[in-house]
């Protein structure tokens, strides 16, 4: 061993505190140091491990976790995917209820709106035309019913007490006509006009000509027929008759009807106030003067676009203007159609319709046909023959005009 210095170094130069650590560490690196610093080594390697398998359990738990979470998400994708299948087809669904259900729903609603609205039209139309004119009707038939008990049981009266028959209002003598034709006057109307029924069946077609044409005048009402006829359809009217014992009959029924001369009741109308004027069986009463008269009347009373109906008999059937039209003694003149034409014409109106009506009964007419036995030329011949004698001699016993009235004709009012 060497000596150390006064300077406490080594003869090597080393110092006494280095030389001391190496004793230390080469004491630690002894057999049996190591071994207990293995010992305690593995100590340490132990607890470690212990440490580690609570953690490696859990790593396995998390595995076992992420294993199942992935087949979660498999499992999630299957679901995905039969979603999205599902959804394709509710989508192809529904694209064919949008392009063919829902048209199809879409055409009947449209239908059911129409058949709707066309349901609403008929309520309202039956609210308002057809309701009240069916009501219209009902309480002109109770009030007709009504005047006509009341008539009846006052003509029993009177006939009992062999009384005349007036009307309250009329002067004496109009009483005296009434009674002075009490006798004669049914026989007058019913062989000139015809019976009351029918009379009342032949103007029925006259009804839906005068129809939105209210207020009518009827001129030579008569009996009153068709006031008749119109109070019942619920059409405004009222007539005008000359014969005071007429008068007094259409009175009772409850009808309106002025006691008075046609042209002085004309006159009487503001102009422009009537819808529809009436002539039956009237204008071959007249003179040609008066009747020009008469029919510019018409035409002043009437509205724009009012109309005038006129019948009269047709003298173009002989047995007519030959012999039935004279049976009337107050009859003037046949008049034709071509006349009453001109005269309309000339009194500003424009005939919209000409008819021939009421040709005579069948079993009046000449019989087709002489037999098989004779000459089919002759025969043929004699067909045509009878056809015309019987055009000339049973035809339409009347004719009706329908004329409308025009504007800016220029006729003197």
């Amino acid at each position: 061993m060497s000596g150390s210095g006064p300077s406490g170094r080594s003869a090597d130069g080393t110092s006494e505190g280095s030389r001391q650590g190496l004793v230390r560490a080469l004491a630690a690196m002894l057999p049996w140091n190591l071994v207990r610093e293995v010992s305690a080594g593995q100590e340490r390697l132990d607890r470690a491990e212990s440490r580690l398998d609570p953690v490696e359990k859990r790593l396995d738990g998390v595995e076992a976790r992420l294993d199942a979470f992935g087949e979660a998400i498999g499992a999630l994708s299957e679901r995905q995917d039969l979603g999205e299948s599902t959804l394709r087809t509710l989508q192809d669904l529904l694209e064919s209820i949008n392009t063919v259900r829902l048209l199809a729903v879409d055409q009947r609603v449209d239908r059911i709106e129409a058949e709707l609205a066309q349901a609403v039209n008929e309520v309202g139309r039956l609210r308002d035309g057809a309701m009240p004119a069916a009501e219209g009707r009902w309480n002109a038939l109770f009030e007709r019913l009504v005047f006509e008990l009341e008539e009846t049981a006052s003509l029993v009266e009177r006939m009992l007490a062999s009384e005349p028959l007036p009307v309250a209002g009329f002067d004496q003598a109009e009483r005296n006509l009434a009674g002075g034709l009490a006798k004669i006057q049914p026989l007058l109307v019913e062989a000139f006009r015809g019976s009351e029924a029918e009379i009342g069946h032949r103007l029925e077609n006259t009804l839906p000509l005068l129809e939105g044409h209210a207020p009518v005048v009827d001129l030579g009402c008569g009996r009153g027929e068709l006031l008749l006829l119109l109070r019942e359809a619920g059409i405004e009217a009222r007539g005008v008759e000359s014969d005071g014992a007429l008068v007094q009959g259409a009175i009772r029924r409850g009808l309106k009807v002025d006691h008075a001369d046609v042209l002085d009741a004309l006159r009487t109308l503001d102009e422009a106030s009537v819808g529809a004027v009436t002539a039956f069986h009237l204008f071959e009463h007249f003179s040609g003067a008066l009747l020009s008269e008469v029919l510019e009347q018409c035409r002043r009373v009437l509205r724009p676009e009012g109309i005038l109906v006129a019948e009269c008999p047709n003298p173009h059937n002989l047995r007519v203007g030959a012999s039935l039209f004279w049976q009337d003694p107050t009859h003037v003149r046949p008049l034709l159609p071509e006349t009453l034409s001109l005269f309309l014409k000339a009194s500003g109106f424009k005939v919209r319709d000409l008819e021939y009506l009421h040709p005579f009964p069948e079993d009046q007419c000449l019989s087709p046909g002489i037999g098989p036995t004779v000459d089919p030329v002759i025969g043929g011949r004699i067909d045509r023959l009878e056809t015309r004698l019987d055009e000339l001699l049973h035809g339409p016993r009347d004719f009706r005009l329908v004329a409308v009235k025009q504007q800016g004709s220029g006729v003197r009012e």
